[in-house]
């Protein structure tokens, strides 16, 4: 007979220490991928299934007699699936194909992932809440599946994220099939393959044409093959999360941090440089951090969201227009011009010094930068020495990494105007990175007036999502205003 299914989300799973060392003290549930928490994306699913009658979630296991009491009320054709939240779902269909099957089992069981027990069907209450009952003063309810010999059924739609590899690996790509088409390889070696083939050889020869006294911060590229359609290259696969993701979960502390910029810092100053001519520098300069800013503003012009946007610019904050705002950002600039260019030197920079871009182990204290801006001729590699402080200040000072994971949300004040607001304190961290620029002979106010050049540049590019480009825009006016007022 066919039976109602009750889906209970359990939350109590134990990250071990290297998974705990990415997501700090969240649990499983909190962790964000892509906008949503694993919570919302288990339920998303579940809220799908015509088979699921009621769901409940369990956060702490010590509350498991109001879930007991619950349970208790639910009718007697109920089959109850405990889903452990260390596991994600693979296969969305065919999930839904197993609850359809659940519906008519006759014994109770435990659902597999390569014999790791991902979920257990129940088809009874009582013998559920026999489960929970043994559950109570333990600190997960995993403890107690060892007390049920129960048959297994291993099935592939479940994935076991409680493995740093496989967390890393889904947090890297999830389950696009794009993404395994671009990135490719085994527990040693990573292929990477994109039909922009000039970026791609950009990337490859950019290794091959630093000095080698500068190759200790780069994986190596190996292996570079083209075709009529892609082109691709090989290179070493580095168990090691980037720093976006743990920062996003606030996994990072101060004292961990202030050695990650104390690394971050060595590599800023190891970069081979060279004194240039003054007026040649200002030209380089204006390039990147002026004229590369008025393209990108005409190119976003040009976008279909831009009249919405330019209607909420206009009513909705202190400001007539987009054009107003970089009008600001350039009389800012003007100001600090000269003072970039005291120096007039280039140096061999990433080009796009982000959080994502780097890959750092605490317990090593290795530091490995990726996805390089590429170059494809010796000039290529030459870059301004502010541009990769301006690249790290927008993850530290200007939040990035949490717009990429939608951890921002954009309201009406009281005085009818936008507002940004992100849930995370990053004082503390602003301070040290200000200290480390200055001990280091850099300027704090240059880097934040150009990481708002990086904010207004990026709008056209992230077009798609037109509520981010809101919020950079707003990120941008909040970085101006924050320097003082040149209005």
């Amino acid at each position: 007979m066919k039976n109602r299914i009750v889906f209970v989300y359990d939350n109590s799973s134990i990250p071990t220490y290297d998974v705990a060392n990415v997501i700090g003290e969240k649990s499983f549930g909190q962790v964000v991928y892509k906008r949503k928490t694993f919570s919302e994306r288990i339920f998303h699913t579940i809220n799908s299934s015509e088979q699921v009658w009621n769901t409940f979630e369990i956060d702490q296991i010590y509350n498991l007699d109001k879930l007991i009491n619950s349970v208790d009320k639910l009718s007697s054709r109920s089959t109850i699936i405990h889903m452990f939240a260390d596991f994600l779902i693979r296969d969305e269909a065919g999930f839904i194909l197993l609850l359809q099957k659940m519906q008519f089992a006759d014994s109770n069981i435990a659902l597999t992932d390569n014999n790791r027990i991902a979920a257990i069907a129940f088809v009874n209450k009582e013998d559920y809440m026999e489960f929970l009952k043994h559950g109570i003063g333990c600190k997960q309810l995993k403890d107690v599946v060892k007390d049920f010999d129960l048959p297994k059924l291993d099935t592939n739609v479940f994935f076991y994220v409680n493995d740093l590899d496989n967390f890393l690996q889904f947090m890297t790509s999830g389950f696009d099939a794009r993404y395994f088409n671009s990135l490719q390889g085994d527990d040693y070696t990573v292929v990477k393959t994109s039909n922009n083939k000039q970026k791609i050889k950009a990337e490859y020869t950019f290794y091959h044409l630093i000095p080698d006294d500068m190759k200790q911060w780069f994986v190596l590229p190996y292996h570079y093959t083209e075709n009529a359609d892609t082109a691709s290259y090989s290179m070493e696969r580095l168990h090691m999360t980037d720093v976006a993701i743990r920062w996003v979960h606030e996994a990072i502390s101060t004292d961990e941090f202030e050695k990650l910029m104390a690394k971050v810092f060595y590599f800023i100053n190891s970069r081979t440089r060279k004194t240039i001519d003054h007026t040649l520098y200002l030209e380089e300069a204006r390039l990147l951090y002026i004229d590369k800013v008025r393209e990108r503003i005409k190119n976003f012009k040009l976008q279909p969201p831009y009249r919405i946007i330019a209607q909420y610019i206009a009513n909705a904050t202190s400001y007539r227009s987009i054009d107003e705002i970089i009008s600001i950002y350039e009389k800012f600039y003007a100001e600090i011009e000269e003072e970039m260019a005291n120096d007039s030197i280039a140096v061999i920079g990433h080009g796009d010094l982000c959080f994502s871009n780097m890959l750092y182990n605490r317990d090593t204290f290795t530091l490995k930068l990726i996805d390089t801006k590429g170059a494809l001729t010796e000039k290529d590699i030459w870059t301004n020495p502010y541009y990769d402080l301006a690249k790290l200040s927008h993850s530290i000072c200007g939040k990035y990494d949490f717009f990429n994971n939608g951890l921002y949300d954009i309201r009406i004040n009281e005085k009818l105007q936008l507002e940004l607001n992100m849930d995370f304190d990053n004082k503390e961290y602003v301070e040290i990175f200000k200290r480390h620029l200055e001990n280091n002979g850099f300027s704090y106010r240059i880097v934040r007036i150009l990481e708002a050049s990086l904010f207004l540049s990026m709008l056209p590019l992230h077009i798609d999502n037109p509520q981010k480009v809101l919020g950079f825009i707003l990120n941008a006016i909040s970085i101006l205003e924050g320097l003082g007022n040149v209005r």
